[in-house]
C-alpha cells in the first residue's frame, strides 16, 4: 500500500519540489492539480491538495478496494496513521468479517509480520479500524457498472 509518487512541479506554479512524509493518496491528486492551477477544488472531490512545504496536519490516510468483479466480491479498507497500517478485509468473498493485516511500519517498513492476531496490539488494532471506520468517505448509492477489467 506504500507507492511512492515523484512529481515535480511546473516552475510556473511557483512551488518548491518538496518530499512529504505525511499520509498521501491517489484521491489528493485532483485537490492538489486544482490548487496548483488557481481553481477551486470541487466539494465532490474526497482528497486535499499536497502541502508545498513542511506540514504535519495530514493526521490519516484512507484507502478503500472493491472487487470490480461479482465472483470476487471482495472489500478491503485501509487506514494508514502514526506510522501504523490497518486493513479491514469486509465480509465477502470467503472473508467473515474479523480479519484483517495490521502492521508497526516504523519497525516492519515491509510489512512481513502481519500483526492483526498479536494479543499485544489488540488495543492498537481496535483503535485503529475505530478511527478508520468513523473517517470512512460516505459510499456511493449506486455502484458503478463495470466497463472493462483493470
Amino acid at each position: 500500500m506504500h507507492l511512492p509518487l515523484i512529481w515535480r512541479p511546473a516552475p510556473s506554479a511557483g512551488i518548491a519540489p518538496a518530499v512529504v512524509e505525511d499520509p498521501v493518496g491517489h484521491v489528493d491528486l485532483a485537490a492538489t492539480f486544482a490548487t496548483i492551477a488557481g481553481l477551486e477544488v470541487p466539494d465532490w472531490v474526497q482528497g486535499t491538495a499536497l502541502p508545498s512545504g513542511p506540514d504535519r496536519s495530514r493526521e490519516r490516510m484512507i484507502t478503500e478496494w472493491d472487487s470490480q468483479f461479482a465472483q470476487e466480491d471482495l472489500h478491503l479498507r485501509s487506514l494508514y496513521r502514526d506510522g501504523w497500517l490497518v486493513t479491514a478485509y469486509e465480509e465477502g468473498g470467503g472473508y467473515d468479517g474479523s480479519e484483517g493485516e495490521l502492521y508497526d511500519l516504523a519497525e516492519d517498513p515491509l510489512q512481513w509480520n502481519n500483526r492483526w492476531d498479536d494479543p499485544t496490539c489488540r488495543a492498537r488494532r481496535h483503535e485503529l479500524v475505530t478511527d478508520l471506520y468513523d473517517n470512512l468517505p460516505p459510499s456511493r448509492p449506486e455502484r458503478l457498472a463495470v466497463e472493462a477489467p483493470v
